[in-house]
């Protein structure tokens, strides 16, 4: 019996895979679906445009050069265009050049380039933080299509076991040894056989369209051969608290979040502090009102200086809002903290409790393997019932099914602790 179990786990791997003509590793199928993700591509752009907002600011330390024109037309004196030096005009105009330096600001303009620095590393770990959500995923569809891959095999390997049976005993009722009672029951057993047959299918089919559509194909494209469920897991690195804050984005986020409203503070306090610019200027223009002298160019320096004497207070109204803000971004901290330690607290559990549920589901195989052999053999002799049978084919194919699932849960177990740790990403950065 246990040689045909195995003839048939080989017929059931090549009724899946032998027709396919690749290998698709879990690396492989994570550069598809990265390399088609839309979200990532969106947070790329993002960052990009951080990137350019942050240079933007910068400028505000430099010069400015600026070209402006004027010109007035008085309607209700049309007839005075033009007459002797002295006599009045009706237009008037001016081109003038000028370029100007802010001194001192208040602190204003380093504060803002502070925060589009901030702003622009915010985005950038945002692409981090959506590449671990994809490499998340994409394990998810990977290895649950893996496990319905399994799951397929192992019911095609039930229903020919429970198809023997039939045809043996079928072939003794109609020689007349046994009673119809265990052909009817055996007849039971293999219509429900065939019907857990087509929902694995279907299941298995399902489970390749997600994993078609998540990297950006067509649903019912051809997939390559996958990894098994039972293969074994990586070598996983334990990481204490610590190690795990260093590597995620989401704390490196609220550190930059509470440097940002420090910046956002000072920026908002400038205005309340003293301003200075100067400037360089140069152009032409008509007197005011134009009596048609000549026009000379006429260049001018200045210096603006402004400071805020009484604002009813407004000044220290506004440091207390903004030093509140710093402290939500502080309390932000901290319950960022308290989730990833919950997050690495149950990663860790699931860690060892699913390798546990998984060696105790390989030895319940060995278990119900072996009965199912001992009682087939016992009632094709005669000392065992049909009903002891059928018990003994459930608890094999229940055994079955609980160790994919225990082998599916591993594997997730793994994927959600390198999602906890950002293992991935800090492996790319590297």
């Amino acid at each position: 019996m246990k040689v045909k179990i195995l003839s048939f786990i080989l017929l059931g791997c090549s009724i899946s895979v032998g027709a396919q003509d690749g290998f698709m590793s879990l690396e492989a199928y994570r550069d598809s679906v990265s390399a088609y993700s839309q979200v990532l591509k969106q947070q790329k752009l993002q960052a990009m445009a951080s990137t350019e907002a942050r240079k933007v600011a910068r400028t505000g330390y430099l010069p400015q050069l600026d070209a402006v024109g004027d010109g007035t037309l008085n309607l209700r004196a049309l007839d005075a265009w033009n007459g002797p030096v002295g006599d009045y005009r009706n237009y008037t105009y001016k081109a003038q050049l000028m370029a100007t330096q802010p001194l001192y600001a208040g602190g204003s303009i380093n504060a803002k380039y502070k925060i589009a620095k901030d702003n622009e590393r915010i985005d950038q770990l945002n692409v981090e933080l959506t590449m671990d959500q994809i490499y998340y995923q994409s394990d998810s569809y990977y290895w649950n299509a893996a496990a319905a891959r399994a799951t397929l095999e192992s019911t095609i390997m039930y229903e020919g076991i429970v198809k023997r049976q039939y045809d043996i005993i079928s072939e003794r009722f109609d020689l007349g040894a046994i009673s119809r009672t265990d052909l009817l029951m055996i007849s039971t057993r293999l219509k429900e056989a065939e019907l857990q047959l087509i929902k694995a299918r279907q299941s298995y089919k399902l489970a390749l369209q997600k994993l078609n559509i998540l990297m950006g194909v067509a649903p019912d494209a051809p997939v390559d051969s996958l990894s098994s469920i039972n293969i074994a897991c990586e070598p996983i690195q334990i990481m204490n608290l610590e190690e795990v804050l260093d590597r995620r984005p989401e704390y490196e986020q609220s550190i930059v979040n509470i440097h940002k409203s420090k910046s956002q503070r000072k920026a908002a306090l400038s205005q309340y502090n003293p301003q200075v610019s100067m400037y360089v200027s140069g152009g032409w223009a008509t007197l005011t009102p134009n009596m048609g002298y000549d026009v000379q160019l006429t260049p001018v320096v200045g210096m603006s200086v402004s400071i805020p004497i009484f604002r009813w207070g407004a000044r220290f109204k506004t440091s207390r809002e903004q030093k509140a803000y710093i402290g939500i971004q502080k309390l932000q901290q901290s319950y960022v903290v308290d989730n990833i330690n919950q997050e690495l607290s149950a990663a860790l559990t699931n860690l060892s409790e699913t390798a546990l549920q998984v060696s105790t589901a390989e030895e319940t195989i060995t278990v119900a393997e072996e009965n199912l052999d001992l009682v087939t053999y016992s009632y094709n002799e005669g000392n065992a019932t049909m009903v002891d049978v059928l018990s003994a084919q459930l608890s094999w194919i229940q055994s079955q099914n609980n160790l994919i699932n225990a082998q599916l849960a591993e594997k997730m177990a793994v994927a959600d602790y390198k999602k906890t740790i950002s293992n991935e990403t800090q492996d790319e950065q590297q």
